[in-house]
C-alpha cells in the first residue's frame, strides 16, 4: 500500500511540476517590432489549443520571449503574428521540436526556416520573381542605389551568367535608392529556363533564388489535365512548368508506404508533364513527385477526381462504375428565373445527426435521402422535412474534400466542421460517406443524393470555396505542383491574407482561373449539380466570375449562381456603381438581413421584427429586390431582382431565434415566447413576399437554436444538429413557413423578373412608423389576383391602417398563412403587433 501511494505521489508530482521552456528570438530587418507577438500551441505528446504570448525582452538580435508551458511537450506549433491576426510573418504553421523540456530558436522576418543557432542578419533578398521572360522583380531588406548597382548584380541560370540591360524602380515615388526594383534582362529567357536554377547575387546581400510567378501565365495550357482512364490504358497529365523532373508514383493499395511503380514522366509543351500506362489501373492510387527550386516535393494531383482515405492519394477509377442506376436519365431542375427559387441552406450532418431524426444512416449522404422518416410527435425529418416544407433548392455546405473531415471515426461530436478548409476540390468529402476508404463509394453516394433530390423536384446548390485553401506549402496541392503561383503574394513573397484564412488564391492567374472553371464544370457535368454558392466571392476577380456564369449557363441554362459580395469587386455601397452590372449572379443582401434582425455584430441590437426604430427603409429596399426604385431612399445595389439573395440567417452568426432571444434579454421589457415566435413568423413573411430570391437557414422554420453559439463551425453535432423535438414544439411556426412558401410558389406577383415591372407595379402605402405596407397591382406577371396588399407591423403594439377601396380577402395573418381565404376585410383595420397580413382582391 505504501509503495503504491509512493508511486502515485511521484506521478502526480511529475504532472504538477512538469514544464517546458521555449526561448524565441525574433529579428525584423525593417526594425518595426510594434504589435508583433507569438501564438504557440502544444502539439506532442498532447495537442492543446494555442494562446498568445508577448515578447518581453530586447537583445542585439531583436526581440526575445521566454515561454514556460505548464506541461512536458516534445513539439509545439508557432506563429508570429501582428496584433490579433492582422498579418502572419510566415503564412504556414511552423513547429519546434523540443528535447529535455527546453529549446531555444531564432527566427528571421519572412524566412520560413527556424534556426537553432543565431543566424546571419546581414542584408538579403526577401523575394525575387520572374514577372515575364525578361523581367525579375526584387524586394530586398536594404535599399540600393539603382544608378550605381547595375554592375553589382549577377543573374545566373545553372551557373551560367545572364546579361542585364537595366534596373528600374517599381514604386514611382521612390528615389534612386530603393529596396523594390526590377531587373531587365538583355535577352528574354526560354521556357525551359523556368525549370532550371535561377539565382540572383547582389553585392552585400546573401545569394537568393528567383521564382517563376506571373511569367507562368505565358505558359497557359488549355489541353487535358488529370487522369484519363480506359480499361486498356490510363493517361496522366499535370501542369508544373517549374519542375526539372516529375515522377508518377503508383500504389496498388492505399495502405502501401512505398510505391509499387515509379514512372518518369515526359515534359511536353507549356510545362505539362505526361505519361501513359497500358494497363487496367481501375482501383489503383497515385501521387506525383516534383523536383523544383532545389527541393523534392510530393503531392496529390490537383485534378484528382477520386481519393483514398484522408486524401493521401489520388485514385484512378472508372467513373461510370460509380453511377447510380438510371444516372444518365437524371437531369437538372428547371429554373426559369432565380426569383422562382426558394433556397434552404443545409449541412449534411446537421440534417440527420440528432437522435430525433430517426434516420438510420445519420450524418451522411445516404441518411439525407432516407425516405419516410418521422420524428417526435410524428413530424417529418430529414428529406421528408425538406419535401414537406416545399422549398425548391437545397444549398449544401461544402461537400468537396476538406482537410478537417474525420473520415476514419466519423465522430461528429468530437470532430465536426462546416468544411470551409478546402483540400481537394474535385472529389466529395469522405466523412459523410458510408465507406470513405472506397473511392467509388463517396462518388456514388453524392450522385445518388443529387438524383433523389431531383426525383423530388428539388435542385442542389453546392457551396464552393475558391478564395483560400486549408494551407500552403505541403498542405496545398497547388503549392506542391507550382510553388507560389496559385496564390496572391505580397512584395516580400508572403501569402496575402485577404480571406482571413491565412492565404488568398489568385484568380487572376490564368491557370487558377482555369482551375475554378474546370472544377465547377466537373461538378455540373459529373454530379449534375444545379448551382453554386461562392464563398468570399468578392475575392474572385470579376472576369473569372463572368466566365463561370457564361460557361455554366451553356451546360445548364437553369443554373443558379450566387455568393458573398464582401471585399474585392463585390457590391458597392448604396448609390455606388455595382460591379454586378447585368451579370446573372446574385449576392447575399445584408441590408434586408440587418433590417429584419438588427446587426449581426451586436447581439443586443433589435431589428424590425422586434420593434426597432428606423428600419422601415431597409425593409422597403428589400421588398423591391434592392433595385433602384425611386432614385432616393429606396435604392440599392441590384440591377435586377435576380441579383439579391434575401436572407435573415445562415450558418454564420447566431440563428435568428438565438439572436432575438439575446436581444430580448437586453431589452427593457419582458418578451414572451409567443412574441418571439411572432417575430420568427414576421421575418419569414418579409422574405417570402419580397422581390428577389428567398433564402432560409435550415431549422429557421421551427426556431432553431445553437445554444447561442454564433460560430459553430467546429462545435459538436449536439450543438449543430437539427432537433426535431423542437419542430414538434414549434409546429405552428413551421406550418406558417410552409403556408408562406405555398403562397409564393402559387403567385408570380411575388416573383417579378425585372426592375421595370417592380417600379411599375409595386406601390408603398402611407403607414405608421414601424409599419410597412405595399400594393402589387394589375395581375402583374400573369398573377390570378388583380391586386395583392402586404402589411408588416414590426411594432409591439397594434396599428390602424386604412385599406384601399374594396373588399379584401385575407390569406395571411398573425397566426395563419397560405392561399386559402381566412376572412374578408375593408375600410379601417387593426394590424396586430409583430405580424404580417397578406390579402387580395380579384
Amino acid at each position: 500500500m505504501k509503495k503504491s501511494l509512493f508511486f502515485i505521489i511521484v506521478i502526480l508530482s511529475a504532472v504538477i511540476f512538469a514544464s517546458t521552456t521555449v526561448i524565441v528570438h525574433y529579428h525584423r530587418f525593417d526594425g518595426n517590432y510594434e504589435g508583433w507577438n507569438l501564438w504557440i500551441w502544444p502539439v506532442e505528446p498532447i495537442f492543446q489549443e494555442g494562446r498568445a504570448y508577448n515578447f518581453t525582452e530586447k537583445d542585439d538580435f531583436g526581440l526575445k520571449a521566454v515561454i514556460t508551458l505548464p506541461m512536458n511537450s516534445t513539439k509545439v506549433g508557432i506563429i508570429i503574428r501582428l496584433r490579433e491576426w492582422e498579418e502572419k510573418d510566415v503564412a504556414k504553421d511552423r513547429f519546434i521540436n523540443i528535447k529535455d523540456n527546453e529549446e531555444e530558436v531564432w527566427i528571421l522576418q519572412n524566412v520560413e526556416e527556424i534556426y537553432t543557432s543565431k543566424p546571419d542578419t546581414s542584408p538579403r533578398v526577401f523575394f525575387a520573381k520572374l514577372v515575364d521572360f525578361s523581367t525579375i522583380e526584387v524586394y530586398t531588406t536594404d535599399a540600393i542605389d539603382l544608378n550605381t548597382y547595375l554592375d553589382k548584380i549577377v543573374v545566373g541560370i545553372d551557373e551560367q551568367t545572364v546579361s542585364i540591360s537595366s534596373l528600374e524602380k517599381v514604386d514611382p515615388t521612390d528615389i534612386t535608392r530603393t529596396n523594390y526594383f526590377r531587373i531587365k534582362l538583355s535577352q528574354p529567357l526560354k521556357e525551359e529556363d523556368l525549370s532550371r536554377d535561377i539565382f540572383l547575387q547582389i553585392d552585400g546581400f546573401k545569394k537568393s533564388r528567383v521564382y517563376a510567378v506571373e511569367v507562368l501565365d505565358e505558359l497557359y495550357y488549355d489541353g487535358p489535365l488529370g487522369t484519363f482512364y480506359t480499361p486498356q490504358y490510363t493517361e496522366f497529365y499535370v501542369w508544373t512548368p517549374v519542375s526539372k523532373s516529375v515522377k508518377l508514383l503508383l500504389y496498388q493499395t492505399s495502405e502501401q508506404d512505398q510505391p509499387a511503380f515509379v514512372v518518369d514522366m515526359q515534359r511536353n509543351e507549356k510545362g505539362v508533364w505526361y505519361t501513359r500506362l497500358d494497363k487496367d489501373l481501375d482501383g489503383w492510387f497515385y501521387r506525383y513527385r516534383y523536383e523544383s527550386y532545389g527541393k523534392i516535393r510530393e503531392g496529390v494531383d490537383p485534378y484528382a477526381k477520386a481519393l483514398s482515405l484522408q486524401g493521401k492519394f489520388g485514385a484512378i477509377v472508372d467513373m461510370r462504375k460509380a453511377d447510380p442506376e438510371d444516372w444518365q436519365q437524371d437531369s437538372y431542375v428547371k429554373l426559369d428565373s432565380y426569383v422562382d427559387a426558394i433556397i434552404y441552406e443545409i449541412h449534411i450532418a446537421d440534417m440527420t445527426g440528432s437522435w430525433t431524426s430517426n434516420v438510420k444512416n445519420k450524418s451522411s449522404y445516404l441518411g439525407l435521402i432516407e425516405e419516410g422518416t418521422i420524428g417526435p410527435n410524428g413530424v417529418t425529418t430529414g428529406l421528408e422535412h425538406i419535401k414537406e416544407l416545399g422549398v425548391t433548392h437545397v444549398h449544401i455546405l461544402p461537400i468537396y474534400d476538406f482537410y478537417t473531415g474525420d473520415e476514419v471515426k466519423r465522430d461528429f461530436e468530437n470532430q465536426y466542421n462546416w468544411g470551409y478548409d478546402p483540400y481537394h476540390y474535385m472529389v466529395p468529402e469522405g466523412c459523410y460517406s458510408s465507406d470513405p476508404s472506397n473511392p467509388k463509394t463517396r462518388i456514388y453516394e453524392v450522385k445518388k443524393m443529387v438524383q433523389t433530390f431531383h426525383k423530388n423536384g428539388i435542385g442542389v446548390i453546392m457551396d464552393v470555396v475558391f478564395p483560400h485553401t486549408y494551407g500552403v506549402g505541403e498542405f496545398s496541392v497547388f503549392d506542391q505542383a507550382v510553388p507560389y503561383y496559385y496564390y496572391r503574394l505580397g512584395k516580400m513573397g508572403q501569402y496575402l491574407n485577404e480571406s482571413s484564412c491565412g492565404n488568398t488564391t489568385n484568380s487572376e492567374r490564368l491557370m487558377m482561373r482555369r482551375y475554378i472553371l474546370d472544377t465547377v464544370v466537373h461538378w455540373a457535368k459529373e454530379y449534375h449539380v444545379d448551382g453554386f454558392r461562392f464563398d468570399q466571392m468578392g475575392l474572385i476577380d470579376r472576369k473569372t466570375m463572368a466566365m463561370v456564369e457564361k460557361t455554366l449557363r451553356q451546360i445548364n441554362p437553369s443554373v443558379i449562381i450566387y455568393g458573398e459580395p464582401w471585399g474585392g469587386w463585390g457590391v458597392q455601397p448604396r448609390f455606388g456603381k455595382s460591379q454586378l452590372l447585368d451579370l446573372r449572379i446574385a449576392v447575399f443582401n445584408d441590408g434586408i438581413r440587418d433590417g429584419i434582425r438588427g446587426s449581426v455584430f451586436d447581439p443586443k441590437a433589435k431589428g424590425f421584427v422586434m420593434g426597432s426604430v428606423g428600419k422601415e427603409i431597409k425593409i422597403k429596399r428589400g421588398v423591391v429586390g434592392s433595385i433602384n426604385y425611386d432614385n432616393k431612399l429606396i435604392a440599392d445595389f441590384a440591377y435586377s431582382p435576380e441579383q439579391t439573395i434575401n436572407y435573415v440567417a445562415c450558418h454564420d452568426n447566431h440563428t435568428l431565434w438565438d439572436k432575438n432571444v439575446l436581444a430580448a434579454k437586453s431589452d427593457r421589457r419582458e418578451w414572451s415566447e409567443e412574441e418571439l415566435k411572432s417575430a420568427q413568423k414576421l421575418a419569414a413573411a418579409i422574405l417570402l413576399t419580397s422581390q428577389g430570391v428567398p433564402f432560409f437557414h435550415a431549422g429557421q422554420d421551427f426556431c432553431r437554436t445553437k445554444q447561442f453559439n454564433e460560430n459553430s463551425y467546429n462545435a459538436p453535432i449536439s450543438i449543430n444538429a437539427l432537433d426535431y423535438e423542437r419542430k414538434a414544439q414549434f409546429i405552428d411556426v413551421f406550418e406558417y413557413h410552409k403556408g408562406l412558401i405555398k403562397l409564393r410558389k402559387s403567385h408570380p406577383a411575388f416573383r417579378l423578373r425585372t426592375a421595370d415591372d417592380i417600379r411599375k407595379h409595386i406601390t408603398f402605402l402611407e403607414s405608421p412608423k414601424k409599419v410597412v405596407a405595399f400594393l402589387i397591382n394589375e395581375h402583374v406577371n400573369n398573377d390570378p389576383w388583380e391586386g395583392i396588399l402586404v402589411i408588416f407591423n414590426g411594432d409591439i403594439v397594434e396599428h390602424e391602417l386604412i385599406l384601399p377601396d374594396g373588399e379584401w380577402n385575407v390569406v395571411v395573418d398573425k397566426e395563419r398563412a397560405g392561399v386559402d381565404l381566412l376572412y374578408k376585410l375593408s375600410g379601417t383595420i387593426e394590424i396586430p403587433p409583430i405580424s404580417a397580413m397578406v390579402m387580395y382582391r380579384e
